[in-house]
């Protein structure tokens, strides 16, 4: 994520410098690492401008910052040594100090000079940067003041005199403010570092209307977003809302509908920065959600044609064995029409898997060179899910190419797993997934998904239907206000696939709550040719919204001996096989992941293609 706010805050330099010249249960794997009839997709590109940060090059490689005059710069560091100082609020928490540390790291590294950290409770000197929101400085309060986002969310930096202010309240923000910064300083035409002597810098989004009997009492941090919900609103809520968007001056990047539901994001360049707000209406629950926060990386909403190979869909082999202490682990790869894959999570951290995987896309390759993964969807952070992950991408390093990555991943102090307890497992993956693509996959694009949002890739389209930020703003909320997950699979990142026409509903180790929910907000557009059964078709699936996908193949992520137990383990599995009260005489194709199993999306439908 930092990757992105970097990226993000050197686009904004580069517009700023062009105007200067004319934004339920768990499993762990054994290492302990716990119809479309009804649909409407609709893409606005009429304003997309200054939306650099799409697509799959690094704009660091493709555009150069421009030396700052220094008679226009607040100068910060001249040959190696600075005159500055950073002061913080002496109340602050230890993450905020953490967040400053590695400002003054940055800063030492980028201009030669190290800031010396004061407190604010101390006598003030003449040249300081100001961090954080402190009662006793007036400059701070004065500039904080200015943030109209709900609950003043967001950040704002200003040069004011020989003084730099940073106001925020979230620790959150102010690592997106100070990284925002340190991008903003720049070489001068004399060889010192500084600013612009009048740099603003913002993040910020127009108050929510709402009517007098709608309530915002909502508000959920992850992944770089705040996200708030607006209860007992209508459609009227929702629609003055987005015409506030428009009349502060956000365009429309993209608009969706779903069944009932209506999806929204719009993006925001101005001087102050980039940023982004993700909108969706659902009737069902009488609630309205808005997403904000920086700009990150958006979906293509369109698709270059291509006809290399036919698109497919498979369910890769995995050798986690049937026993205590194991985990079924989840691994499938999706060929686009131009060869390039998208992969759902791996599987647990197992050679011999990883050895598959990576000649599955070898010996795939239309073109005979890298393999190259279009999209690596993390469903959620369990280690039989993304323990191959970690491992492949460090393994691989220069014999793959990787063009983004696809998660939502919570803040994981924001939240409580009653039935795992400790979130120590899951965090720990995601931080090391994270350190892996940023260290090694510098140039991979990062998308935080949302629901409503689509990846159109050649004979592919993704479309988003839940994240965890779904559960956190709506039915995993508590009566205390809290937020507390059953475990992380209920952070999952809720996928349907169409390929060449064939449609797939990605599940991944979903649980109940959120399949109702789906089923009740979705309804028939759901209905799918294949499904990958919730949490490998354990306890996770729900019979209202299996019901809804009526699928034709069941992709099981678990072997062949417990796939036979389970199909009779529960209503919604029974429903599925036919069995008992089902048993009706539908009969729908089954397949565990003993094998490689994978599926050609012709023009006539999915078809099992014949094992090399």
């Amino acid at each position: 994520m930092k990757k992105l706010i970097r990226l993000l805050a050197l686009l904004l330099l580069v517009i700023l410098c062009v105007s200067a010249c004319n934004g339920g249960g768990n499993e762990t794997d054994n290492t302990g690492n716990d119809t479309k009839d009804t649909t409407e997709n609709t893409k606005d590109t009429s304003d997309t401008s200054g939306n650099n940060n799409n697509g799959t090059s690094d704009t660091k490689d493709t555009e150069k910052v421009e030396t700052l005059a220094e008679a226009d710069a607040l100068v910060l560091s001249n040959k190696k040594r600075t005159d500055y100082f950073i002061v913080e609020d002496d109340a602050a928490p230890k993450a905020i100090k953490n967040a400053i540390s590695k400002f003054a790291t940055a800063f030492a590294t980028k201009t030669g000079s190290a800031l010396e950290t004061r407190n604010d409770s101390e006598a003030p000197k003449e040249k300081e940067i100001l961090i954080y929101l402190m009662d006793d400085r007036d400059e701070v309060q004065t500039v904080f003041e200015k943030i109209t986002a709900p609950e003043k969310k967001g950040f704002r930096i200003e040069a004011i005199g020989s003084k730099i202010v940073v106001a925020c309240n979230d620790e959150m923000y102010l690592e997106y403010a100070l990284d925002l910064l340190g991008d903003a300083i720049r070489v001068t035409d004399t060889g010192s570092y500084g600013i612009e002597k009048d740099y603003v810098g913002m993040l910020d989004i127009p108050a929510l209307p709402t009517a007098a009997t709608s309530t915002v009492n909502v508000k959920y941090t992850a992944s770089g977003n705040q996200t708030v919900a607006v209860n007992m609103a209508t459609k009227n809520n929702y629609s003055n809302f987005v015409r506030s968007l428009a009349s502060n001056g956000f365009t429309t990047y993209a608009t969706n509908t779903i069944g009932d539901a209506q999806f929204g994001t719009y993006i925001k360049e101005s001087q102050f920065g980039q940023q982004a707000v993700y909108t969706r209406y659902f009737p069902e629950d009488s609630c309205y959600k808005v997403t904000y926060g920086p700009l990150g990386y958006l979906p293509e909403i369109r698709a270059a044609a291509s006809d290399k190979v036919t698109p497919s869909f498979t369910q890769m082999q995995l050798t986690s064995g049937v026993g205590a202490g194991t985990a079924p682990g989840m691994s499938t790869v999706v060929q686009c029409s131009d060869g390039k894959y998208i992969i759902f999570d791996g599987g647990s951290n197992k050679a011999a898997d990883k050895e598959t995987l990576y000649n599955f896309l070898k010996d795939n390759d239309p073109d005979g060179g890298k393999p190259t993964i279009a999209a690596w969807v993390i469903t959620h952070a369990h280690g039989d899910h993304m323990g191959l992950a970690n491992s492949f991408l460090a393994e691989y390093v220069g014999k793959i190419e990787l063009e983004r990555i696809v998660y939502n991943f919570p803040d994981w102090e924001n939240v409580s797993l009653s039935y795992e307890g400790s979130v120590s497992g899951s965090e720990g993956i995601a931080s090391q997934f994270q350190a892996i693509v940023e260290s090694e996959y510098s140039n991979a694009q990062m998308w935080v998904a949302h629901a409503g949002e689509v990846l159109n890739l050649p004979g592919v389209e993704m479309e988003v239907l839940y994240t965890q930020e779904d559960y956190a703003t709506g039915f995993g909320l508590k009566p205390n206000g809290s937020v507390v997950f059953g475990s992380a699979n209920s952070t999952n990142v809720i996928t349907r696939l169409t390929i060449n026409g064939t449609t797939v509903m990605m599940l991944g180790d979903s649980m109940p709550e959120e399949n109702k929910w789906m089923a009740n907000n979705y309804g028939d557009y759901l209905k799918s040719d294949m499904l990958q059964l919730a949490h490998h078709g354990s306890n996770g699936g729900e019979i209202t919204l299996y019901q809804a996908i009526d699928p034709d193949i069941c992709i099981w992520p678990v072997e062949a001996e417990r796939m036979e137990e389970f199909k009779s383990n529960s209503e919604f599995n029974r429903y599925l096989a036919s069995l008992g009260e089902y048993s009706s005489g539908r009969k729908r194709e089954h397949y565990s992941h003993d094998t490689i199993t994978t599926f050609d999306c012709t023009d006539d439908g999915p078809v099992v293609r014949e094992q090399k």
